[in-house]
């Protein structure tokens, strides 16, 4: 399992379209080549990010392996893939998605709002 640690503090912090964050964080020191090669080998690798304003403890840090699937997408975009295919199997890709999508979106209403007592 690789690690990394060092002195560092948290910059910023936005927030993004999936409501998920995105933190910049600096390093306070410079690091040697080895140390550098260790956090670029980390890069887009799924884990645990620990910060604390003094060391942790080794029970702080968690030994259940950290699962980020990055290629999840939303219900809605989910449905919306379905419907964009749906669409250019039915229609061959001819005439307008959004207008077709719009009216299967009403008849998937209109049949749960049926199921409703």
């Amino acid at each position: 399992m690789s690690k990394f640690q060092a002195p560092s503090f948290i910059q910023g912090i936005s927030t993004l379209k999936d409501k998920t964050l995105k933190l910049t964080v600096y390093i306070a020191k410079e690091l040697a080549g080895e140390e550098k090669a260790k956090l670029f080998d980390l890069e887009q690798k799924e884990g645990w990010f620990l910060f604390s304003e003094n060391t942790f403890q080794t029970k702080d840090i968690p030994t259940e392996t950290a699962k980020i699937d990055q290629n999840v997408k939303t219900p809605s975009k989910r449905l919306y893939a379905v419907l964009f295919v749906k669409w250019n199997q039915q229609t061959d890709g001819k005439g307008n998605f959004n207008t077709w999508r719009e009216e299967e979106m009403e008849k998937i209403i209109d049949n749960e709002k049926s199921q409703l007592e």
